[in-house]
């Protein structure tokens, strides 16, 4: 990392003044760099920052490498979001295809951020559906949730089912639900989801991809593809809302404002999208969204106290929320 390779990037002379690792990146190399200018014609005193993201230099290297991750969200900034409506932050620019390493520079969203409104699970909701609403039936890549499945099955069959099976009874309670079909060593979806979609699916939609800024803006595309909206949805509720435990009647609330947000505009786009539907699908995915805390718990042993709490809890708590959702069904 040199003023040359970030002037480069920027496309203006800067002076590197500041290297910031942050710890929340754990599926990449996330550093905050701070520069000021060089040119006469700029403020030189003004500090201003970018993000950098690289390969991670531990197990989860092994996920990231395996789903491409970072070459992913290249293509995404590079194709995908100058398609969309929805706010993403700004990417400077990417490594070449012929480059040793993936990497992306991306715009830092923390100053404008730390101004605005914090988000609530009402508003994230409401991106959410903005998502899918805007794209949905659009072809708009050939990756489709089919390919996330493959790779998930092939991360599947290269651990040790004696560490997967310990993994997942430390977490989920004996007779769980959860416990048979991922247990079964190959995950698959049932042809029979009511709400197929397609929609672009984020792949990893929860807080930690979240900012505040712009009103709503959606970072980390590394796991993006075309596919059923419940997964986005249901996935969020499993990963973003487990603390503090939801009741009952808040989950149906949250279901209620993603549909509602869903059909805000009247469009027939989405007419057959019900309420019922999208819950049968939530259950029937929940044992592949159940994979990705699997995952980060299986390759992640060295991640701060917090972070494999966050993703224990969050495993354990997909079979709650199967239980609550089946419940909400039998209402």
């Amino acid at each position: 990392m040199t003023d040359a390779f970030l002037s480069a990037q920027l496309g203006r002379a800067v002076t590197l003044t500041a290297l910031e690792p942050l710890i929340d990146g754990h599926m990449a190399q996330v550093l905050r760099l701070g520069f000021t200018n060089v040119t006469a014609s700029l403020d030189p005193a003004q500090t201003e920052t970018v993000i950098y993201k690289g390969p991670l230099q531990s197990a989860t290297r092994e996920i990231a490498a395996r789903f491409k991750s970072l070459e992913r969200e290249a293509v995404f900034y590079r194709a995908l979001a100058p398609k969309l409506a929805i706010a993403t932050p700004r990417c400077w620019s990417v490594a070449s295809v012929t480059a040793a390493e993936p990497w992306l520079l991306l715009e830092d969203l923390a100053p404008e951020a730390a101004l605005a409104p914090p988000l609530t699970i009402a508003s994230a909701l409401t991106l959410l559906a903005n998502l899918h609403h805007e794209t949905f039936g659009s072809p708009l890549t050939a990756l489709t949730f089919d390919n996330n499945i493959n790779d998930l099955n092939h991360f599947i069959q290269s651990q040790d089912p004696i560490a997967v099976e310990q993994c997942l009874k430390a977490a989920l309670p004996a007779r769980a639900s959860l416990l048979p079909p991922m247990l079964s060593g190959r995950m698959a979806i049932q042809d029979d989801l009511h709400h197929p979609g397609p929609v672009l699916c984020h792949g990893d939609f929860r807080w930690d991809n979240l900012s505040a800024a712009k009103t709503g803006c959606l970072l980390d595309w590394g796991d993006y593809c075309m596919g059923p909206p419940a997964y986005d949805l249901g996935y969020f509720l499993a990963t973003s809302t487990q603390d503090p435990n939801p009741t009952d009647s808040n989950l149906s609330l949250w279901i209620d404002h993603y549909l509602n947000a869903m059909h805000a505009s009247g469009s027939a786009v989405n007419p057959a999208l019900t309420r019922a539907g999208l819950i049968q699908d939530i259950v029937c995915l929940l044992p592949i969204i159940a994979w990705t805390p699997v995952m980060m718990l299986l390759t992640a042993a060295k991640l701060p106290g917090r972070r494999h709490t966050y993703w224990r809890d969050a495993l354990a708590y997909c079979e709650r929320l199967s239980q609550q959702l089946r419940k909400l069904l039998n209402s």
